[in-house]
C-alpha cells in the first residue's frame, strides 16, 4: 500500500508540474463475484471522460500474506466494465482499480478496495450456519440471497437477510447429503456479487438435544396423564418418545417439534389409582436401521403423577387428613418447580370449592365440615411459578357414609306403673341398625320442645323399655319419642311422637259419685292402627279390680260407689287403650293410664247387741265399716273385769260370743281412714241368747 501512495504522489506531481493535463476519477466498483472455479469476476462503472484522455484501467490484488498491492492486469477499452480475473481467489484477498490517463502520464486516485464474498459453513446435526464476510459495496436492493445445492442438484432460493447481516440458519431434511451453498446479492446497475461456493458434507446419527417435561396432569375422568415439556433446541428434532415407567415400560409417540403437550392414555396407565412415572425423550428424522429407530436422546427427568390419599378420617368430627407425594431430587412431582398446592373440593358433584392452600414444602392438609350422607371429591393442583403451569392430582372421593339407621322405631305403648307412678315406654325396632342407645325424649304439649329425660344401651331384643323416672305421671299426659343414636352421639332416627293417658276425677262425700275424665291415648295411628276400646278398670283393694265400663271414643264417666261391698279406704281408677287389631309390626298393644284414686272418711256402723242363738239372724258381732285401711284394723273385746276376751285385725271376721255368757261387753275399734290416719271408736254390746 505504502508503493501504491508514493506512485499516486509522483503522478499528482508530474500532473502540475505540466500544468494542462488533470487525472480522471477512478472506476466504481459495482460488484465483485466468484465463479464456480473461483475465478474472480470484477463489474464496475467506467469514469467520465469528456477529453478522451482515457488510457487504461489497471487492477491491483494484495494474496491477503500481508504482501503488498500489486497490479494484476490491465483493461484498455474504456467502455469495458467487467474484468475475469482466473486465478483461485476463494480467499482473504483484495483488489482495487486505477484510471490511467493522458497517454500514462495520469493515473487516479485508486477505487474502494473490495474483497470477493467468502462463506463458511457451520454443521451441527442437521442444521447448517451460513455466514460470510462483509461485502462492503453499496447495494442497490440490500439484500443477501441464500442458494444451497443438494447432492449436486439444482441451485435453490433458500432465503434472504438484509444488508448488514452475515448469517443464515438454514435446516437440511435428509440425514445424508453433500450440501452446497452461494451467497448473491445484487449490485448498483443490475450486476450481481457472488460468494464463493462452500461445500459441507450431512451426516446425522447424533441424538437430538435432551428436553425436560416441566408438567404431568392428571385428567380426573380417566385417569390419563396430560403432558407438557420444553421444546428440543436441536433443529432437526422430528418428534417425542413419551414413556410410561413400570413393570413393563410402555411408550408413545409424538411427531412434530413443535407438538409439546400430549395426553397418555395407553392401557395399563390410570392415575386415578396409584402415582404414574412418565418421560419424554425427543428424536430426529434419520432411522438408524441398526437399531431399527430413530436417533434419540436419553429421557428427561422423570415425572411422577401427584396422587392424593387420607391419612385418617374421623366420621364423628367430620374431619379428614390428606397427604400426597413430594418431589425427591430428580424426581419432581406433578410440576418442575412447585409453588403451591391448592387443595378442592367437591361436595355431591357440585362446584369446586377452595378448601385451601398450603406451601410446596407441606404434604399434608386437615379438611372439616363433613356432613354425614355426602359425599367428597379431592384433588390437589400444585402450581409452578416459573413456568407459570398447574398440574391436577388424583381424586381422592369419600362418602361420608351415614350411620345405618333403624327401618322402624314404633313406640308400641306407653303402661303407667301404678306403684311407682312412672310411664313405661314400651318401643319396638330393627335390631340391625349400628344405634348404640335409645333416648326418651318427653314434652307436655305439641309444639313444644322435648327433653331427654333417660337413656337405655341397644340390646339384641327388637322390644325393649324405657322408663320416665319423673314420677309425675299423675299430673299430666305427656308427649313422647324416642331417638336412635350411633356412636358419635348423633341421633340418627326419631320415632313418631305418643301421647300418654291421664285420668283424675272427683269424689263426692254426699252422693258417693265419682266424676271422672281421661285424655285420649295417641299412638297406635303410628302403626297404622288405632284404639279399639277404653276399658275403665275400678280399684277398691290390692286385690279387687273390676272392669267397670268400656268405651270407645267416650273420656269422661260417673261411677256411684255407695252401694259396693268393699274394705278400703279409696276408690282408685285407670284406663286401658286397647289396640283395635294387629298392626303392621303383628303388634296389639295395650297402653296404660296412671291410677286415680280418690278419698273417703271412714263409714263405721256398731250394732249395740247380737244373738248368737244359731238362728242365723245376727249371730255374730262385726262392725259395718267401709273407707278404711285395712292394714290399720283392730276390734277388742273386755269383759266386765277388764280382762281382754278377743281381738281380731280382719275387719271381716266378728266375735262370735263363744264360751261367754249373756251380759254386756266392751268394744275397742281402732281404725285407719286412707289419709293413714287414726280413728277409735269405744262402746257397749249386749251379748243376747
Amino acid at each position: 500500500m505504502y508503493e501504491v501512495f508514493k506512485y499516486v504522489a509522483f503522478v499528482l506531481m508530474v500532473s502540475l508540474l505540466a500544468g494542462n493535463s488533470y487525472a480522471l476519477d477512478p472506476p466504481k466498483i459495482t460488484c465483485v463475484s466468484l465463479d464456480s472455479n473461483n475465478n474472480l469476476i470484477l463489474n464496475w462503472n467506467p469514469p467520465l471522460d469528456t477529453n478522451s484522455e482515457f488510457t487504461n484501467y489497471v487492477i491491483y490484488y494484495q494474496d491477503g500474506n500481508g504482501n503488498p498491492f500489486n497490479q494484476i492486469a490491465t483493461v484498455t477499452s474504456y467502455g469495458q466494465t467487467q474484468e475475469v480475473i482466473i486465478g483461485n481467489f476463494a480467499d482473504d484477498v483484495a483488489f482495487y482499480m486505477v484510471t490511467v490517463s493522458d497517454g500514462g502520464l495520469t493515473t487516479s486516485l485508486s477505487s474502494d478496495t473490495v474483497s470477493p464474498l467468502l462463506i463458511s459453513l457451520d454443521v451441527e446435526e442437521k442444521e447448517v450456519e451460513i455466514t460470510w464476510t462483509d461485502l462492503a459495496l453499496y447495494s442497490s436492493d440490500s439484500i443477501y440471497r441464500v442458494y444451497r445445492s443438494v447432492n449436486d442438484d439444482s441451485w435453490n432460493f433458500r432465503g434472504s437477510v438484509d444488508f448488514g447481516v452475515e448469517e443464515f440458519i438454514d435446516f437440511v431434511e435428509l440425514c445424508s447429503a453433500e450440501v452446497k451453498y452461494r451467497i448473491e446479492i445484487r449490485g448498483r446497475g443490475g450486476c450481481l456479487s457472488v460468494s464463493n461456493i462452500a461445500t459441507e458434507s450431512i451426516d446425522d446419527n447424533i441424538a437430538p438435544n435432551q428436553t425436560n417435561l416441566f408438567c404431568a396432569s392428571v385428567d380426573t375422568l380417566d385417569g390419563s396423564v396430560n403432558l407438557a415439556w420444553e421444546r428440543t433446541n436441536s433443529g432437526d428434532g422430528f418428534g417425542y418418545l413419551v414413556s410410561h415407567i413400570k413393570d413393563i415400560l410402555g411408550f408413545d409417540t409424538v411427531y412434530g417439534r413443535n407438538n409439546l403437550t400430549y395426553n397418555y392414555n395407553q392401557s395399563g396407565i390410570n392415575a386415578l389409582l396409584q402415582p404414574e412415572t412418565l418421560s419424554v425423550a425427543p428424536f430426529d428424522s434419520c432411522f438408524d436401521s441398526v437399531v431399527n429407530w430413530y436417533n434419540q436422546a436419553a429421557d428427561s427427568l422423570r415425572f411422577q403423577t401427584l396422587f392424593v390419599d387420607s391419612i385418617f378420617y374421623d366420621r364423628c368430627e367430620g374431619k379428614i387428613g390428606l397427604q400426597w407425594n413430594m418431589p425427591k431430587l430428580g424426581f419432581p412431582v406433578g410440576v418442575r418447580f412447585p409453588s403451591e398446592y391448592q387443595i378442592f373440593r367437591r361436595e355431591n358433584n357440585g362446584p369446586a370449592e377452595l378448601r385451601g392452600t398450603v406451601t410446596p414444602e407441606d404434604s399434608i392438609f386437615l379438611d372439616s365440615g363433613l356432613v354425614k350422607g355426602s359425599t367428597y371429591k379431592y384433588t390437589v393442583a400444585v402450581l409452578d411459578g416459573v413456568h407459570l403451569k398447574r398440574a391436577i392430582s388424583s381424586t381422592f372421593e369419600i362418602t361420608v357414609k351415614p350411620p345405618n339407621a333403624p327401618d322402624y322405631l314404633y313406640i308400641s305403648s306407653i303402661q303407667n306403673n301404678h306403684e311407682t307412678e312412672e310411664n313405661v315406654v314400651h318401643v319396638f325396632t330393627d335390631t340391625t341398625s349400628e344405634t348404640t342407645k335409645y333416648g326418651l325424649l318427653r314434652s307436655l304439649y305439641f309444639g313444644d320442645q322435648f327433653q331427654l329425660v333417660n337413656t337405655t344401651n341397644k340390646t339384641s331384643n327388637s322390644q325393649f323399655s324405657i322408663t320416665d323416672p319423673t314420677g309425675t305421671a299423675g299430673q299430666s299426659s305427656f308427649l313422647y319419642k324416642v331417638v336412635a343414636y350411633d356412636y358419635c352421639e348423633d341421633s340418627i332416627y326419631a320415632s313418631a311422637e305418643s301421647k300418654s293417658i291421664w285420668i283424675g276425677g272427683y269424689s263426692n262425700d254426699q252422693s258417693f259419685i265419682n266424676d271422672l275424665e281421661w285424655s285420649e291415648y295417641l299412638g297406635f295411628e303410628n302403626a297404622q292402627s288405632s284404639v279399639g276400646s277404653q276399658q275403665l278398670v275400678r280399684v277398691t283393694s290390692s286385690i279387687v279390680y273390676d272392669t267397670i265400663h268400656t268405651f270407645r271414643s267416650e273420656f269422661s264417666v260417673l261411677d256411684t260407689v255407695y252401694t259396693l261391698s268393699y274394705i278400703g279406704g279409696e276408690v282408685c281408677y285407670f284406663i286401658e287403650a286397647i289396640e283395635m287389631d294387629t298392626n303392621i309390626f303383628g303388634l296389639k298393644e295395650t297402653s296404660i293410664s296412671n291410677m286415680a284414686c280418690l278419698t273417703y272418711e271412714p263409714k263405721v256402723f256398731v250394732p249395740n247387741a247380737f244373738t248368737p242363738d244359731d238362728d242365723g239372724i245376727n249371730e255374730v258381732f262385726l262392725p259395718d265399716v267401709n273407707f278404711i285401711e285395712p292394714t290399720g284394723y283392730t276390734l277388742s273385746i273386755y269383759d266386765r273385769a277388764g280382762h281382754l276376751i278377743y281381738i281380731t285385725i280382719d275387719p271381716t271376721e266378728g266375735w262370735s260370743g263363744a264360751g261367754s255368757p249373756v251380759g254386756v261387753y266392751a268394744y275397742f275399734l281402732e281404725l285407719k281412714n286412707a289419709r293413714d290416719e287414726s280413728v277409735n271408736l269405744r262402746g257397749k254390746v249386749s251379748l243376747i241368747r
